[in-house]
C-alpha cells in the first residue's frame, strides 16, 4: 500500500505534492517520511558465533572419530583443541542447522495411565479397593482407619484401626487377615488404591505380590476420580443417618465402623439393582434379580386378569371385534328402549337400580344420543 501510495503521488503532474497528499488524506510529514526512508540494516546478535568458528563445529561433527560424541564432548572437543569456544546449546544449534543431528527433544516424565477395573466389577471376588480415612477422638487424636471394599459385590470385607497413622506392616497384616477370611483364589484378584506411601511402598508390593500373586493397580496422582467407588463408601459411612456426631474413646469408634459393616452389607444396593451386598458377594445376585423379573411379569399377567374381568360386566362388552361405543349403540337400537314401569314414562332405565351403572351403560348412552 505505501509504495502504491508513492507511485500515485509521485506520477501525478496537473498537482503539488502537498495538494495530492490532501488528495488521499496523507499527511505531508508521512510522505516525506516515507520517501526519504533508510533501509533496514539486518539485525545480527552481537554474540553470534563467527563463520569460521561455525565452520570448525561442522567440521567437527563431521569428523568419523569424533561420530559418538554428543554437543556436550563437541563442547569439551573444541575447548581442548582450542578450534572454537562456545556452549553445548550453540553446538546443539549449529549441528541441528546443518542436519548433522536430531533435534533435541526435551525428555518428558512418563504419564501414569488411568486403571480401567470396569470389567473386572461385573463379578464378585475379582478387585478389591481400599484405603484410609481418619476419625478424631474429642480430645483430637486421630484415629485411622483402613477399609476394604469388594467392588463387584460392593462387600465391606475387612477393615483395621491403628492410632495416629499406619504403615506398611500395617497394611500387609490387615490385608492377609482379608484373604485369609474369605479365601479365594488370589491369582484372578486385583487390588485398586491411591499412591499413598503405605499403599506404593517396596515392601508392602513384594509382599502382596510375592506371597498372594496379586495384581496392584494404582491411581493416579491427584485424581481421586480414579477410585472413587472407595471415596464414596467412606463418605457414606461417615454421613450414615446413624454415626455418632463424636468420639470419644478408640473403642468408640471401633464399635461404629463394626456396627457399619453389618448394616451396609445388610443394606439394598442401587448398584446391584438392590441386591444386599452379603448376596451378590455369594453369586445369589443373579438368582434374585431374575427372581424379581419373573414375579413382575406374574403381577403384570394377574393386573390384567383382575382388570379383564371387572369389564365383563358391561352388555357387550368384547363379544365382537367393535369394542367402541358405536357397538353398544347398535345393541341397544336393535332392542329398543324400554318403559319404567313405575309410573309409564320412557327414563331410558330397563328395569334395574338407578345407580348400576356398569348395567344400564347402554341404555344411558342412547338416551344422551
Amino acid at each position: 500500500m505505501r509504495d502504491e501510495l508513492m507511485d500515485v503521488i509521485g506520477g501525478v503532474k496537473e498537482l503539488s505534492k502537498d495538494e495530492a497528499c490532501r488528495v488521499l488524506m496523507l499527511s505531508r510529514r508521512r510522505y516525506y517520511r516515507w520517501r526519504h526512508r533508510k533501509p533496514l540494516l539486518p539485525k545480527v546478535a552481537w554474540d553470534r558465533i563467527m563463520p569460521q568458528e561455525e565452520a570448525a563445529i561442522v567440521e567437527a561433527g563431521k569428523d568419523e572419530r569424533l561420530v559418538d560424541l554428543r554437543s556436550a564432548g563437541l563442547m569439551v572437543y573444541g575447548h581442548e583443541t582450542g578450534r572454537y569456544y562456545c556452549s553445548i546449546s550453540i553446538v546443539q544449534r549449529v549441528l541441528v542447522r546443518n542436519r548433522l543431528q536430531a533435534p533435541y527433544m526435551t525428555p518428558t516424565r512418563r504419564r501414569p495411565v488411568k486403571p480401567d477395573v470396569r470389567e473386572l466389577m461385573k463379578e464378585p471376588k475379582r478387585v478389591f479397593s481400599y484405603d484410609a480415612t481418619e476419625f478424631y477422638l474429642i480430645s483430637r487424636l486421630r484415629v485411622v482407619v483402613l477399609l476394604i471394599l469388594d467392588l463387584g459385590s460392593r462387600k465391606f470385607i475387612h477393615y483395621g484401626i491403628r492410632i495416629t497413622s499406619f504403615t506398611q506392616k500395617d497394611v500387609m497384616g490387615i490385608f492377609d487377615e482379608a484373604l485369609w477370611q474369605e479365601g479365594i483364589d488370589t491369582n484372578q484378584l486385583t487390588v485398586l488404591s491411591d499412591r499413598g506411601g503405605q499403599m506404593k511402598g517396596s515392601r508392602t508390593k513384594a509382599h502382596l505380590i510375592g506371597k498372594w500373586e496379586l495384581k496392584l493397580e494404582f491411581a493416579r496422582p491427584y485424581t481421586p476420580d480414579d477410585n472413587a467407588w472407595i471415596e464414596t463408601f467412606i463418605k457414606y459411612m461417615k454421613y450414615h443417618l446413624e454415626c455418632p456426631e463424636s468420639f470419644e474413646t478408640v473403642q468408640d469408634v471401633t464399635d461404629w465402623v463394626a456396627k457399619f459393616q453389618i448394616l451396609y452389607n445388610d443394606h439394598p444396593h442401587s448398584s446391584l439393582g438392590y441386591v444386599r451386598p452379603n448376596e451378590e458377594h455369594e453369586g445369589l445376585g443373579n438368582a434374585i434379580r431374575q427372581r424379581r423379573k419373573e414375579n413382575l411379569l406374574l403381577a403384570r399377567q394377574k393386573r390384567h386378569e383382575f382388570y379383564r374381568l371387572q369389564k365383563t360386566g358391561v352388555p357387550g362388552y368384547g363379544m365382537s371385534d367393535n369394542r367402541g361405543s358405536e357397538g353398544l349403540l347398535c345393541q341397544t337400537f336393535e332392542g329398543g328402549i324400554t318403559e319404567n314401569p313405575g309410573n309409564g314414562e320412557n327414563d331410558g332405565f330397563d328395569g334395574q337400580g338407578e345407580g348400576d351403572f356398569r348395567t344400564n351403560s347402554s341404555t344411558l348412552l342412547c338416551q344422551n344420543r
